[in-house]
């Protein structure tokens, strides 16, 4: 038996020579493993080898694609860029040529002879591959120069149109009139070159001030396209990838555009077999391209001729075009690359095999010769080991907790962030950056950032950038960039540099954040700035802005025409009697009735005239280029009537009426704040005669105007000063002719202006709002004045007051209850009159409210019954208590007919509904009689008395109670 020592040197030299030994074993396993399994894993490798090369090849060429959609892309948004530099610099030269030669020629020749030599040197002049060529006309829309239709200058273009309507001259007159550089692009459609068919096309203009010229030049959107894809299919035809590679072009309806050594017959054994693969291929092709990118699978010949073989290609639709773009890969290129690989692999496997060999006998050599060593130095350097281990497990806890802190940051930040290397390809995008841009990881990686490029921003923006980025190290600011699906937004983007320790550039941080919302709400505050936001119609500021343009443009032409002004009209437009809308069906069906009326203003007027609204009802519209003020009446006559037609809201039909002011340029004022106080002037005065109606402002209007605004400030005045009285009108019973009651009537004594007709300040009362305190005041007074006279022993007396339209409201219940209550006056003795229009305009709710009043014990007069149009049907339903027949019908009896068979009826009527009658504006004996003998219940009027201040009426009711029963 082999005895063991076992001591502090032994056991060293023992761990080293057993682990010396079970290493020699494993390490002669492994080989063993090694070598048996290397076979097997051969043929694995090399098929993976495969997949990898292939896929790789497909990568190449959809880089190739992206490379060329990029290319195509970046061409097709600079189409119209190119085409408008190109026309301008046209333009501008001929503008040069015109300018020379008219400063040249001036003072020498006759103006005549300077035109014809500048139409002249401009006649010849071709650009855009000879499409192009200058054109002019005058800003009264004459032809002055047509190269291509000589035929129709000198004559008017003013009303040339394109195929949608578009007028094409007026359109270039308006640009330059309101372009501050008296330039502007415009696009339009025109004749196709050699066609009856129209394109689009853009063309610059430029004002050539001597001879109120309009030099412009341009072409077609289409022509400049077609250009553009010319250049990128040389391009693609010269592109040349791999050692077989190529980009083909086929269109979307299968025939082929462009493919380098396409033609595949020539290699088939027969025409038969050659059309068949050809079809074959372009139907695998179309299919793969019909969702915008995909994969095709067909068989195809190499360029030399051998084949067919099978190959595989990647198609990609070019987003706007209908072209394919084709690339694929031969097996023959896989092949190669694979026997090279193989080579590559089986050399690195016998380079593996000697060097694990080496490896193991140096390994076996060293472990024999440093195992005492080993063993010595063990514990030693397991110490050493450990505390180094110790330490740099240290340095990496500390480091990955910082670089989680810094992961968790990029991750979770709300602004998207990119970081590029030295040679700005992006490296690593965050969460934020997919979400913004649509862009995954995968997407950009190794890709420069240019791919998120709009188009937008020229060479200098970025040069600028970059500028900034290399001397201050850092850019800040407003970009527009592209999402993945191609939607352009704005963002905010910062960009710094990362440099190493010694200073050199390492990375680009970039990060931004999307402000398309932030865009949007400044666009919407300009809006409102500008426009109302119920109606989308221009508001006060826009308006005036307008009006003013329209009065420069007038003026400007009047100037170089030495004409007359061209006037314009000014529509100042009021809905009358709005407010009872308001106030009956409230504010969101007023909002509605506002929206019709924008909406039907908008569809009477010339596409050049203006609807706005000022705020309330106030529409004004704005009409320039008129010729005679008959124009502007038409377009009243049409106002009123589209406005009267009725218009439904909430399930009900309503008819409104518009009073209309007219205000003229250069007549009625110069500038817009003139034009405007007198077209609201002559709006006033349209509601003074009548309303639904509209005049024209003449300074008598202004007068008016004035007098008006005098006698709303005296009302306001004589409330605040209590300067109205009220006089009272005898009531009589006609069957003994005795005092039964009276109307209570208001009368103003103005300091200023001395007695004012109710009939003039009533009316104003009720439009300015007055009415309801001055109606409160009647109330409170004349009851007050019948208490008294109720305390002085006639206890019979009936109080009638009059209630006007803007007071017959719920709120006149509270008033009723009040005024009674505070001054104790019999509410069964007080009498409400209310007119036909008043019941009529909401015949539901007048009977709510009127049989409201009744259950307070107060009486219901309908006033001037006869000249409304109260519905005998409605009749019946309101709880009334007396008609009162119009002192229009009563002049008339007993000598007119019709007056006598109107009366007569009307008495009838409240005989059968058990209503009593009160006759108005009796004056003579015979009028008496004749109510006598038809019944008539009551009458007032001067044949009787005279409306009576409250002391002379007193003087009456004392003169009945003494009379005799």
């Amino acid at each position: 038996m082999i005895k063991f020592e076992i001591d502090e040197h032994s056991i060293p030299r023992y761990q080293t020579f057993g682990i010396v030994g079970l290493v020699l074993i494993l390490l002669l396993g492994i080989v063993s493993y090694f070598l048996t399994k290397n076979h097997y894993a051969n043929q694995a490798r090399i098929q993976e080898l495969y997949d990898q090369i292939m896929q790789q090849q497909l990568d190449a060429t959809d880089n190739e694609l992206n490379a060329t959609l990029d290319y195509i892309r970046f061409k097709h948004t600079q189409a119209e860029s190119i085409l408008k530099t190109e026309a301008k610099v046209q333009v501008d030269q001929a503008f040069a040529v015109a300018q020379s030669i008219y400063q040249q020629e001036l003072g020498k020749r006759p103006l005549v002879e300077i035109k014809n030599l500048i139409r002249e040197a401009l006649r010849g002049v071709r650009f855009f591959g000879d499409r192009g060529y200058i054109f002019i006309l005058d800003t009264d829309g004459r032809g002055v120069l047509s190269p291509n239709t000589p035929e129709v200058e000198g004559q008017s273009l003013y009303d040339l149109q394109d195929d949608t309507g578009h007028y094409i001259n007026r359109e270039f007159i308006r640009l330059v009139s309101n372009s501050a550089g008296e330039s502007a692009f415009s696009n339009y459609r025109w004749y196709h070159p050699g066609t009856r068919e129209m394109s689009n096309k853009v063309s610059y203009l430029r004002l050539f001030a001597p001879f109120d010229w309009i030099i412009g030049a341009g072409d077609y959107v289409q022509e400049v396209q077609n250009d553009v894809k010319a250049a990128a299919l040389k391009r693609i035809e010269a592109l040349r990838f791999g050692q077989n590679g190529y980009i083909a072009v086929i269109r979307t309806d299968g025939k082929v555009v462009s493919s380098p050594g396409w033609s595949i017959s020539q290699y088939a054994q027969s025409d038969e077999d050659a059309l068949r693969l050809e079809q074959q291929a372009v139907e695998n092709i179309l299919k793969a391209g019909k969702q915008g990118a995909g994969i095709a699978r067909y068989h195809w010949y190499y360029p030399d001729g051998r084949g067919p073989v099978e190959k595989i290609s990647r198609v990609k639709k070019v987003p706007g075009w209908d072209w394919l773009l084709v690339a694929g890969v031969y097996p023959e290129d896989i092949d190669q690359l694979l026997e090279k690989q193989r080579n590559k692999l089986v050399d690195a496997q016998v380079s593996d095999t000697q060097a694990l060999v080496y490896a193991l006998s140096i390994a076996v050599a060293l472990s024999l010769m440093l195992a005492l060593w080993f063993s010595k130095m063990l514990k030693r350097l397991f110490r050493l080991y450990q505390s180094d281990i110790d330490q740099k497990q240290q340095v990496l806890t500390d480091n990955a907790k910082e670089l989680k802190v810094a992961a968790s940051v990029f991750q979770n930040s709300s602004e998207g962030i990119i970081i590029a290397d030295l040679k700005n390809q992006i490296i690593a995008v965050n969460e934020a950056f997919t979400q913004i841009t649509g862009y995954s990881e995968e997407d950009v990686i190794g890709k420069n950032p240019a791919i998120l490029a709009s188009g937008k921003h020229d060479k200098h923006f970025y040069d600028e950038m970059w500028g900034a980025l290399n001397t201050v190290g850092s850019w800040r600011g407003e970009i527009w960039n592209r999402r993945k699906d191609g939607v352009i937004f704005p963002e905010w983007q910062s960009i710094i540099v990362s440099r190493d320790d010694s200073g050199e550039i390492c990375h680009y941080i970039s990060t931004l954040s999307d402000i398309s919302e932030r865009k949007e709400a400044e666009q919407r505050l300009r809006y409102l700035a500008d426009y109302d936001p119920l109606t989308d119609l221009p508001n006060r500021r826009l308006l005036s802005k307008r009006v003013d343009r329209a009065i420069r443009i007038a003026s400007r032409l009047r100037h170089k025409n030495k004409q007359k002004y061209r006037k314009l009209a000014l529509f100042f437009i009021d809905l009358d009697r709005f407010k009872n809308v308001n106030d009956s069906l409230g504010h969101a069906a007023g909002d509605q009735v506002l929206v019709q009326v924008a909406k039907r203003l908008r569809s009477i007027v010339r596409p050049d005239d203006t609807v706005s609204r000022l705020g309330g009802d106030e529409f004004v519209i704005l009409m320039s280029d008129i010729h005679l003020p008959d124009v502007a009446a038409t377009l009243s006559a049409r106002i009123l009537d589209i406005i009267a037609e009725p218009m439904e809201v909430d399930g009900r039909a309503l008819v409104l009426t518009p009073s209309i002011g007219i205000a003229v340029f250069p007549y009625d004022g110069i500038d817009f704040d003139t034009l405007s106080r007198n077209a609201d002037a002559a709006l006033y005065h349209a509601k003074d005669l009548g309303r639904n109606n509209y005049q024209f402002y003449t300074e008598e209007m202004n007068q008016q105007v004035s007098q008006r605004l005098e006698m709303e400030n005296g009302l306001r005045r004589a409330i605040a000063e209590n300067e109205f009285q009220l006089h009272y009108q005898p009531q009589f019973r006609l069957d003994d002719n005795s005092l039964c009651g009276c109307e209570a009537l208001i009368r103003w004594y103005s300091p200023d202006g001395g007695y004012q007709r109710p009939d003039e300040f009533i009316p104003l009362a009720e439009e300015t709002g007055l009415i309801e305190p001055i109606g409160n005041w009647v109330m409170l007074t004349a009851c007050e004045q019948g208490a008294r006279w109720i305390e002085a022993g006639f206890t019979q007396i009936n109080m009638a007051v009059n209630v006007s339209a803007y007071q017959f409201r719920d709120s006149l219940i509270d008033t009723v209850q009040q005024v009674l209550s505070d001054t104790g006056f019999p509410a069964e003795q007080l009498t409400l009159e209310i007119t036909e229009s008043i019941l009529m305009s909401s015949a539901d709710k007048a009977v709510s409210l009127l049989s409201e009043l009744k259950h307070l014990g107060v009486g219901i007069a309908l006033d001037d019954f006869g000249t409304g149009y109260c519905s005998l049907a409605y009749l019946k339903k309101f709880p009334l208590d007396k008609l009162k027949i119009d002192r229009a019908f009563i002049s008339g009896v007993p000598e007119d007919r019709d007056d006598c068979a109107i009366t007569s009826s009307i008495v009838d009527i409240a005989r059968n509904l058990e209503l009593n009658t009160v006759a108005e504006g009796i004056e003579t004996a015979a009028q008496r009689d004749y109510l006598i003998s038809e019944g008539c219940d009551q009458v007032q009027g001067y044949y009787f008395a005279r409306p009576l201040p409250d002391v002379e009426f007193m003087t009456l009711i004392e003169k009945e109670l003494d009379r005799p029963d």
